[in-house]
């Protein structure tokens, strides 16, 4: 991965913040941050905004969370926006910019449910659910049923027609409660573009899915 737009040594960048990712459960690991960050960087070059400010946002934003598919407390998000603070200090990077990466990294989550107050946490969060639809978002819903040994579907109601969804017991309720909503929620234009073409891919999935589910063949 290359940024030749940024002043800072991108190899030596990767490298460092790699291990802040070492026992991160599946979901949330390097790779995601990798993926975060090219998304980031794609949409903030279209959109104008600071490219340094999103390259470090999008490359911290979970690192050193705990396993965020069980340890979601005020705790233990405090304890990632420190460990990202001592991490940039260490770097020749301005007090203004090291507070921009940080106002990203803290409301970037889903489900703290924070409009953005600045162009670059705007394309952080574009950046971080365009990775949870789509067909890497499918690859991933289900590698964290599988964590989290979430059954596959409630199998009098797989598609949430007549009940609520509950993603605490069923897997295929994840779409439902959260993925199919990401689409409606992004804030950038790029980001809407990207994100129509991934729903796309998840709603043709589910109808797939659901023909096979009601005709088995």
């Amino acid at each position: 991965m290359k940024y030749p737009d940024d002043p800072f040594d991108k190899n030596s960048l990767l490298e460092e913040i790699m291990p802040l990712y070492d026992r991160k459960d599946p979901a949330h690991d390097f790779s995601h941050a990798l993926r975060v960050c090219r998304n980031a960087r794609a949409i903030g070059k279209a959109e104008g905004a600071d490219m340094q400010v999103i390259t470090l946002a999008a490359l911290l934003h979970d690192a050193r969370s705990g396993s965020k598919l069980r340890e979601k407390s005020a705790e233990s998000e405090a304890r990632k926006l420190a460990i990202a603070e001592e991490f940039l200090k260490k770097r020749d990077l301005s007090e203004d910019v090291i507070k921009r990466v940080l106002y990203a990294v803290e409301v970037h989550s889903f489900s703290k449910g924070i409009e953005p107050a600045t162009l670059e946490a705007k394309v952080l969060q574009d950046a971080d659910r365009l990775d949870a639809i789509g067909a890497i978002g499918i690859a991933r819903v289900f590698l964290t049923g599988g964590v989290l040994g979430r059954d596959l579907y409630n199998p009098e109601d797989p598609f949430c027609g007549e009940r609520e969804p509950d993603d605490g017991r069923w897997n295929l309720d994840h779409f439902y409660r959260k993925l199919l909503k990401l689409e409606e929620g992004m804030h950038t234009e790029t980001g809407k573009r990207l994100a129509r073409r991934r729903g796309t891919v998840l709603r043709r999935y589910l109808t797939d899915l659901e023909e096979e589910i009601s005709k088995g063949i």
